[in-house]
């Protein structure tokens, strides 16, 4: 079956009537004796590239609803021609909601999807624009696939072998630091909190370098499945601790799609793999752990596990001379307390830039909102018997007392950028092109973020 594809805003096909009745999102089927139309409203007056990204996932999902398990080709041209008149980006964020709609994590079930969507277009003229969405989505889905994987399916030596996998064919350099090589480069968190699992702690360094330029780092939490540990978490929601390692999925991602883009940075990630378990062999509460620049951190709470490890890689990171770290972690419920489910929490030592990330995320889709690194807050991560301990003694403030942890981790001279994303790693709600499971945030993010960072 054929369907063509038209703005409602200038096609002859339909009634002036609906055309005037149409808002932003519309859509319908028409039946005309010379063929079968998609009509939809791209009337861009006041609309974000975000809601043209949820345009571009809804138009996908009506179609597929309306003819389920038909192959069906679809002529995007009459939609080209008219989207490319009005810009360039509008056609980017339309097709790249279409191709992130078109995820699901299905590898683990046995019944088949309908056939997708066939598109047909004029590759001579459109070919750059449909290339570049589907290396974003694709970048995106990776960061999905990750999240949505079963904890036995993504131990940390799997996750280190798929790393190998993903990045084979790029100019990506993959290390992974395992047993000995973590004690040789005082890792002693990363190998502590996974102690109490069978499966052993990784730490992959990922390393791009297309220029000369300012040194980047990316350092995401890769805690394969939390537990908790010894202070074990309990409720009907602990399968989602899967997914607690959504920002070293979003760093992946962000990897991924700057070598497919060929982006003139040089980034390195380092991503902490491990398995927070409650095993016979797990780290203890008030047990200490010795860092390489010198401190030493009580355990005040296992389940405080991620900036522990987060702490680990950021030190590596400025070790090999990056200027600039940025983490990104799911990393503490309060987050979610403060911002809800849409946004995550932005930090940094350099204050000022930080409504620059805000902008960011609202042109890429991956919200954040801006968050203060309250140094006074530094008294509530005090210890009797060490010079910090990894939980706060307020019961209020958690985010920010999370990162102040993490902020006695920078070197002074070291720009830093923090994000608790522990509240959009699944979307807030499914719609447009966000589908069930992960939502593959921070992988846009981050990506401008590094470009923007290598300008500077």
């Amino acid at each position: 079956m054929k369907l063509s594809m038209y703005s409602m805003s200038t096609n002859e096909i339909e009634s002036k009537q609906i055309e005037k009745d149409a808002c932003f999102g519309t859509k319908k089927i028409v039946e005309k004796e010379t063929g079968l139309y998609f009509l939809i409203s791209t009337n861009t007056t006041n609309q974000s590239t975000e809601d043209i990204r949820h345009l571009g996932g809804e138009a996908r999902s009506y179609i597929r609803n309306e003819f389920p398990g038909e192959a069906l080709t679809i002529d995007m041209q009459p939609f080209f021609a008219e989207a490319a008149a009005i810009s360039s980006e509008f056609l980017l964020a339309f097709m790249e909601g279409w191709y992130l709609a078109s995820y699901s994590f299905s590898k683990y079930q046995g019944s088949k999807r309908p056939a997708d969507p066939i598109l047909l277009y004029d590759l001579d003229k459109y070919e750059a624009v449909v290339k570049t969405a589907q290396t974003r989505s694709q970048a995106v889905n990776i960061a999905r696939d990750l999240c949505n994987e079963p904890p036995n399916k993504l131990t940390p030596a799997i996750y280190a072998d798929k790393l190998q996998e993903i990045f084979k064919d790029t100019n990506v350099n993959v290390e992974i630091l395992q047993g000995k090589d973590l004690d040789q480069h005082g890792l002693e968190a990363i190998k502590t909190v996974g102690k109490g699992s069978i499966n052993p702690p990784r730490m992959a360094v990922l390393t791009l370098k297309n220029s000369d330029e300012k040194h980047i780092a990316l350092v995401g939490k890769g805690v394969t499945f939390d537990s908790g540990g010894v202070n074990v978490k309990t409720g009907k929601g602990i399968w989602e601790m899967k997914m607690d390692m959504g920002g070293s999925a979003a760093v992946v991602g962000a990897m991924k799609l700057l070598a497919d883009l060929a982006s003139p940075v040089h980034v390195t990630a380092v991503i902490p793999l491990v398995e927070n378990l409650a095993g016979t062999n797990a780290y203890l509460p008030a047990d200490i752990i010795s860092y390489s620049n010198g401190l030493h951190v009580e355990v005040g709470n296992t389940d405080a596990e991620g900036r522990l490890v987060l702490a680990d890689g950021m030190l590596y990171a400025q070790a090999l001379g990056a200027e600039t770290v940025i983490d990104i972690a799911t990393l503490t419920g309060a987050i979610g307390q403060a911002l809800g489910l849409k946004a995550a929490g932005v930090f940094s030592n350099q204050e000022e830039d930080l409504w620059k990330y805000k902008q960011l995320g609202e042109q890429t889709g991956d919200y954040v909102w801006p968050m203060p690194v309250i140094k006074e807050y530094q008294e509530y991560m005090k210890s009797d018997y060490a010079d910090l301990n990894n939980m706060s003694s307020s019961d209020f403030g958690g985010a920010i007392t999370a990162a102040i942890f993490l902020s006695n981790f920078v070197a002074p001279k070291t720009k830093w950028v923090h994000i608790d994303m522990a509240n959009t790693v699944r979307p807030w709600k499914q719609y447009g092109y966000h589908v069930a499971g992960a939502s593959g945030f921070g992988v846009r993010l981050l990506t401008e973020m590094v470009c923007e960072e290598g300008k500077e």
